[in-house]
């Protein structure tokens, strides 16, 4: 009996051990279903992620294009409206010289009518004293005409006197 029971306690204690490492395996079997699901959805977000990183590529790869586009129209501008800039200052700078040159002939030409109008005052003043002075020599000659014709000579006098007379004439 003693025995019995010993086997009695040994099959109890066997079973209970495989009873055990039946429960331990269902649980090892339940927990190794449950990595393989985590797994297979860990390998659908890394395919979604990966999936998603291309499309992420494709669109940073568009927009440095975009980018570089942008740049080289912002640089075109850039340098055509330098362009304009530099020959603006270059048309500014000429009609600037023309300006200063019109302002000096301008002044030259009023200068120039001053001295035409102060020349011709002249002019017209020597032209005025010019006929004064025939007017004059004339008016003189014709005196000295009638003088002349009304002249009678007179005693012949001594030639020192009638040299005085004639250069008195």
């Amino acid at each position: 009996m003693t025995n019995d029971r010993n086997k009695l306690r040994e099959f109890l204690a066997h079973y209970n051990n495989e009873l055990n490492n039946s429960t331990l395996y269902s649980q090892h079997l339940s927990e190794q279903t449950q990595l393989k699901e985590k797994v297979r959805m860990l390998l659908e977000d890394k395919k979604k992620l990966q999936e998603e990183q291309i499309l992420l590529q494709e669109s940073c790869e568009e927009a440095k294009r975009l980018c570089e586009d942008a740049h080289e129209k912002i640089y075109d501008l850039w340098t055509r409206q330098l362009q304009e800039h530099q020959r603006l200052q270059e048309k500014l700078h000429s009609l600037m010289k023309k300006k200063e040159l019109l302002t000096r002939q301008r002044d030259l030409a009023v200068k120039l009518h001053h001295h035409f109008t102060v020349s011709q005052m002249r002019f017209e003043n020597l032209q005025q004293e010019l006929e004064q002075t025939t007017a004059q020599e004339e008016s003189l000659l014709q005196k000295e005409l009638v003088v002349q014709k009304h002249y009678v000579p007179g005693p012949l006098q001594k030639t020192e006197e009638a040299g005085r007379s004639q250069r008195h004439l």
